[in-house]
């Protein structure tokens, strides 16, 4: 039987204790504050990192996790004497850190040849963010506790992300604006009319899908989504931040559109929160399979 590591990032906002009880290693995303930089997951948890975003002087960056330090962990993981690795990376449309996976592979090789022969390295490109590939790198990992071989793994992860439907939105402009994500007139007009968009996240590319005045409809915008494009087998996960009883109401609408509970409610972690703010709600479920490119 295999021995079979499972690996991603933390901007996948796995909280750290329940990765290491799932077996699941979480690699930390560099990140800058006001000059001075830091690991999440190790320097601050998400709520702490919210209290940074209120009081920061300029908005904090994200930076890729490098070759090197990919590297190390497929060395510690073959000196463990592990036959395969499966890493999960966040969207590589939005981060080089799917890039440097890849990179750290061969360097690995080219300087412990004996690697090559006695281990396997698969990286798997979710082209999504957050608990959207966190949640099955969980499922992952307890697929490899159970005995299942590296190629069921990646069937699962293949399907996961050829089905893959993530709608979010925000209720504060302010830091779309900041990031740039739109520009400032369309963000003060959208502030001042209560507008709140719909955004899909479908294959790593963002699109905002439509659009509501008022926090309750556009919450129920997303739960009509949910109940139309999710195929029946699929959970829903839930990603949620500061904005009051935003969740609550939330599953309370999937439960009168879907009959559904959530299969897992998570805290948005530093990569999304930077650019939605802290005050924003998203879902994910499967949808039709579509081909992966």
């Amino acid at each position: 039987m295999s021995k079979i590591k499972i690996m991603t990032d933390s901007a996948s906002d796995i909280p750290p204790e329940t990765a290491r009880k799932a077996g699941l290693e979480l690699i930390p995303i560099p990140i800058t504050v006001d000059g001075v930089g830091y690991l999440e997951g190790v320097d601050f948890t998400s709520e702490e990192f919210y209290n940074i975003l209120l009081n920061c002087k300029e908005l904090p960056t994200t930076s890729q996790i490098n070759a090197v330090t990919y590297c190390e962990k497929y060395h510690e993981a073959y000196a463990q004497g592990f036959d395969a690795i499966i890493l999960i990376s966040l969207n590589s449309l939005a981060s080089q850190t799917y890039q440097s996976a890849v990179a750290a592979k061969e360097l690995l090789f080219a300087n412990v040849p004996k690697a090559r022969e006695k281990l396997t390295i698969h990286i798997v490109d979710s082209k999504s963010f957050s608990v959207t590939y966190g949640y099955p790198a969980l499922e992952a990992a307890k697929m490899a506790r159970e005995g299942r071989s590296a190629e069921m793994i990646l069937a699962y992860l293949d399907d996961w992300f050829s089905r893959l439907e993530v709608y979010f939105t925000a209720f504060s402009f302010e830091f779309i604006k900041r990031s740039g994500r739109v520009g400032v007139c369309t963000a003060m007009v959208g502030e001042a009319l209560g507008i709140r968009p719909v955004v899909s996240i479908i294959d790593g590319k963002f699109e905002i899908c439509d659009k509501a005045r008022g926090n309750s409809a556009v919450m129920k915008k997303m739960a009509l989504l949910a109940r139309n494009r999710r195929i029946e087998s699929s959970p829903y996960l839930m990603l949620s931040g500061t904005q009051p009883g935003a969740a609550e109401e939330m599953a309370g609408l999937m439960r009168q559109f879907t009959g559904l509970e959530c299969s897992g409610s998570y805290k948005v972690g530093s990569a999304v929160a930077i650019n939605s703010g802290p005050k924003m709600l998203g879902i994910c479920f499967l949808g039709e399979k579509r081909s992966r490119s």
